[in-house]
Order: C-alpha cells, then structure tokens, then sequence
C-alpha cells in the first residue's frame, strides 16, 4: 500500500517513476521487477495471516463455550474432516485415544494408563496445529532479510554503471542509468523490508498469544479427561459392589457333598502249585565207640 502511494505521487511529479525507469539499464530493471513481486507478495502474505489468525481465535472460542455445556468430553464424536478447528481436533485426538479404554477401567493403574494414551495424543495434537499457526510466518521472515539485500545489490550495480560511465567528458545522460538504478532500488528494498518487519512482529505476536491459549488449553481438556475417568472407575466399582450384595440373596443353597467311598473288588485266590515238603533226613543215631580197657584207666570199674 506504501509501496503504491509513493508510486502514484511519483508518476504525478514531473519527473515520476516512469523517468527513472526509464533511465535505469536491464539490471536495474530486473532487480526493480523482483522487488516489486516481493512487495506484492508480503502484503498478500501479511492480509492472508492475519485473516487466519482471526478466524482460527472466533472458532476457538466458540468452540470452546459450547464445550462449557457439554456433560462429559469423552462421549464426542467428531467426523475425521479437515474443517475441524484446533480446539475440536485436540478434542477429537483425546476422545479417540480414550475409546480404546473405554469400560475396561477398574482402578488407579487403568486411569493412569488411559490419561498416559490420552496425554500423548494431546501433544501430537499441538504439534501439527502450531505446525499450521506457523504458516506464511517463513515468508514474511525471508522477506524481512531479504529485501534489503536485494535493494543493495541494485544500489551496488548502480553505482557500478556510475564509476563506468565516468570519463573527463561525462555528461548526465550518461550517468543517469547508474544513479537511478541505485536510488529506485533502494528505495524498493526498504519499501518492501519495512512492511514486512512490522506485520512479521505483529503476526508473530498473535501467533505466540495463540499458542499459549492452545497449551492452556490443552491441559485443561487433560484435567477434565482425568476427572471424568474417575468418575467412571468409581461408578464401574459402585456397580460391580451392588452386584456382589445382591448375588447371594439368589443363589440355590449349596447342598454338601457326602464323600465317596470306593468299595474293594473282591478277587479270587489264584491257585499256586504246593510245593513240596520237605522230608526230614534222621539222624543216625549210635553209640559211642567202645574205647579200649587200657586206654582210660578205671574204664572197667566204670562198666
């Protein structure tokens, strides 16, 4: 818009942009035309973010009233669309990290488990939204440094073409291609850098103000997950206790079980050979042996 006014009050002077154009050589001309493209671009970049930045903070907010009156954020469902803000995807990236736990949730372990899924999803969530907060922000940096760099090569080529066309009989017609590549150059390059270095800050403001609402945000959700989790671990045990006190009043009474008593089978005697007896063998029985009268002195007294 600078760039366009200056143009117009230039065009209207007596000697406007179209002579200094005019007077410029075929380098000077190509840089002026890139800088001019750049300015070009920067303004759409700029008025294109900035429609972004309030469109994405309008659906946020709304977005996030309407979650005020909803009764559990568990129980959404959300179409996997690309129209979704970034306060519904980070919803939508919980509740889907959540279904994979749902009523299988007993104790502390199961929540911490659960908001452990939940909790990393939630991060990867963020991720990919600054990812898209950050968009046209490396635009309007490049052309924050790089506009005046491409101002001062056409200054520099300018001056150039100046020191060439000095002799002792220069005249101004020859220096006027040099002095006015130089001077429209420069002033291109600072028309496009001074723009863009005031909506890249400001834009990068908003975008730094956004994140922030995004991470607060997110860890309000987790809370909320958190407390809703344990509401439901307690309505699941609340349930499972009124199941056991009720169980008994009909169950059949339980009969006891005699024990059993296993009977022997009787089994007949298997006949064996007897074996035989043994005979005894006699003993021969006999009298001592006579010992001769002479040997035992007495012996026939003894008889």
């Amino acid at each position: 818009m600078i760039l366009h006014t200056l143009s117009l009050h230039l065009a209207s002077s007596e000697r406007g942009i179209a002579w200094f154009y005019e007077q410029m050589d075929a380098p000077g001309r190509a840089v002026a035309g890139v800088l001019l493209l750049c300015s070009f671009i920067g303004w759409g970049a700029m008025i294109q973010k900035w429609s972004d930045v309030q469109d994405v903070r309008r659906r946020n907010h709304a977005f996030e009233g309407r979650l005020r009156n909803e009764n559990a954020v568990t129980s959404l469902n959300f179409p996997r669309s690309a129209g979704l803000c970034p306060y519904e995807y980070l919803v939508a990236e919980a509740t889907t990290a959540y279904q994979r736990h749902k009523g299988k949730m007993t104790s502390r372990q199961d929540i911490a488990l659960c908001m452990g899924h939940v909790e990393n999803a939630i991060q990867r969530g963020i991720a990919r939204t600054l990812v898209k907060y950050e968009e046209k922000m490396v635009l309007l940096s490049s052309l924050v440094s790089g506009g005046p760099f491409l101002g001062l090569l056409g200054t520099v080529w300018g001056v150039m073409v100046t020191f060439g066309a000095l002799s002792e009989k220069a005249t101004i017609s020859m220096l006027a291609p040099g002095v006015s590549g130089a001077l429209v150059t420069t002033t291109l390059g600072l028309l496009v850098a001074i723009p863009a270095t005031f909506g890249y800050n400001f834009l990068l403001t908003q975008v730094k103000i956004m994140t922030t609402e995004l991470e607060n945000y997110a860890s309000s959700l987790a809370d909320r997950v958190e407390l809703e989790l344990e509401a439901e671990v307690r309505l699941n045990l609340e349930a499972r206790a009124q199941q056991a006190a009720h169980a008994p009043a009909y169950a059949a009474p339980v009969q006891p079980v005699a024990p059993v008593v296993v009977q022997p089978v009787y089994q007949a005697p298997v006949a064996t050979p007897a074996a035989p007896v043994p005979v005894p063998t006699p003993i021969p029985t006999s009298t001592p042996a006579e010992p001769p009268e002479d040997s035992i002195p007495g012996w026939e007294d003894a008889r």
